[in-house]
């Protein structure tokens, strides 16, 4: 534990060093008339041994089809969020950057990106029909589009991810566990038996732990106003008041006072990892056959169950998507690249797997077999997956079934909607800061709901959730009635 806590805090000073750095001007220098533009890129993912060789050969495509090159940045998982707060709120030079559902909105909402409409409808349709019509439901912000989501499975159920040696060690059938309340006996089990194991992770992120119990958010996830997913007339609940919320917040409790969650879970950032940190069961999100992709993110084996339904939500739409800045001067080269990673199976695989022959061959059944780990893409932050080729150990198949998968995803009945806070700003901004003030402590087990709880439903009576609650509920009775009536 202590030297987690030294990682962390030792974290903390090369983030508030990092952010204290003299920020640049988002407008790039005047480059000289025979030099092709050149992008600044920014995604997630530990900065790669190799990464400045897939660069290159990134730019030698780029500049031979498209005339353009990219300067290629990934951030480190426990330092994203709080660079990409930077970036966007010191006005660092960058043109395209990785944003996903904590931010996508309220940065869009800010007028920090840059709208792709008009693109999308005119000169960019081969990357809009590329992209399943579902998704741009989803990330369509007033009718408008501020990011290309990546094109990948439809709906992201949570799911349980397990440790696959302790599965296989304990000959565990985790078909049989579906909720939190059944997960006791085999945390039990690891924090007794396995003393190295953290039996049960968390983190700050809001990881909408309440999606087994088939309720979503509605709209922003900063807000605890959710509805059931399987409720065609959309009623908004408060989700603190819901007994589904508050017997899972009891549980969760409940396994943080017996050691089962880690001690450090409502300080941990969405994407913090440390590689010396076992875990049995994390929570995540995805769709099928994904044992094999979090094994890849994880850097562990790991079968994966899924204990929610598969449902295509806002949330899910919106969990990875590549925006533009809407101070970049090179709009067009941006469009250009954006399509690229859509459309072009040279330039995504390359993104992806690295280079051929240095970071990957190709089986006889053209299956990427990886041959180094000095570079690796993170999938769901970028394009289309469906012009991947395949790992080994995935199936032949893979994108069929995703096909099927997507096909056979229910709708929530709420896709497409986007909340109006004009009329109630100051209250969304109170509640949002009360909610804050309470998620990571409670949706981590970390204190005790009995307690914390009637605090929070109180201050967030006194920040005007009942007022948000019932303007949602109008826009949203209105917004059915439209789609009704074909309005």
């Amino acid at each position: 534990m202590a030297k987690k806590w030294l990682c962390l805090c030792l974290a903390g000073l090369l983030l508030g060093l990092w952010g204290c750095a003299p920020p640049r001007q988002s407008a790039q220098p005047t480059a000289e008339a025979d030099a092709p533009v050149n992008l600044v890129y920014y995604t997630i993912g530990e900065p790669d041994e190799d990464l400045a060789l897939v660069n290159e050969a990134l730019n030698r495509i780029l500049l031979e089809k498209y005339g353009f090159t990219v300067t290629y940045h990934k951030i480190g998982w426990n330092d994203y969020t709080a660079q990409f707060n930077s970036l966007i709120n010191t006005n660092r030079n960058y043109d395209i950057i990785f944003t996903w559902t904590d931010n996508y909105m309220t940065t869009a909402d800010s007028g920090n990106f840059l709208d792709l409409t008009e693109y999308l409808q005119t000169q960019y349709t081969a990357l809009y029909e590329a992209v399943n019509s579902e998704f741009w439901k989803g990330v369509a912000i007033g009718e408008r589009i501020y990011g290309i989501p990546t094109n990948k499975e439809l709906a992201t159920p949570v799911h349980f991810l397990f440790a696959q040696e302790l599965v296989e060690k304990y000959q565990i059938d985790i078909d049989q566990y579906k909720t939190f309340a059944s997960l006791e006996p085999l945390l039990e089990r690891v924090y007794a038996q396995e003393p190295d194991y953290i039996p049960l992770f968390f983190d700050s992120s809001h990881t909408n732990i309440m999606a087994p119990g088939n309720y979503e958010y509605v709209g922003y996830d900063s807000i605890p106003l959710m509805i059931d997913s399987h409720d065609k007339t959309c009623q908004v609940v408060n989700i603190f008041e819901t007994d589904y919320a508050k017997e899972t917040l009891a549980t969760l409790h409940r396994y943080y006072e017996a050691g089962y969650i880690n001690q450090d879970a409502a300080l941990r950032t969405a994407f913090s990892r440390f590689q010396d940190e076992p875990v049995f069961i994390r929570l995540s999100t995805g769709g099928p056959d994904a044992s094999a992709s979090y094994t890849a993110d994880y850097g562990y084996p790991i079968v994966s169950g899924q204990v929610s339904d598969s449902i295509v939500t806002t949330e899910s739409t919106q969990g990875g998507l590549m925006a533009v800045n809407a101070h970049t001067r090179y709009p067009e080269q941006c469009m250009q690249f954006l399509s690229a990673v859509n459309t072009d199976p040279e330039i995504r695989n390359l993104l992806n797997y690295g280079v051929e022959g240095v970071h990957y061959t190709l089986t006889e059944e053209d299956q990427v077999q990886m041959i180094s780990t000095a570079y690796r893409g993170v999938p769901y932050t970028q394009g289309n997956w469906f012009i991947l080729k395949t790992s080994v150990g995935e199936k032949l198949n893979k994108w069929e079934l995703y096909q099927e998968f997507n096909e056979n995803t229910l709708e929530s009945p709420l896709l497409g909607f986007t909340p109006d806070y004009s009329g109630c700003q100051l209250e969304f901004n109170a509640v949002s800061l009360v909610y804050e003030k309470y998620y990571a402590p409670l949706a981590t087990g970390t204190v005790d709901p009995a307690i914390y709880l009637p605090k929070l439903q109180e201050e967030l009576k006194l920040a005007g959730v009942e007022k948000l609650q019932l303007t949602l509920q109008h826009q949203i009775n209105d917004w059915l009635a439209a789609k009704h009536t074909g309005g």
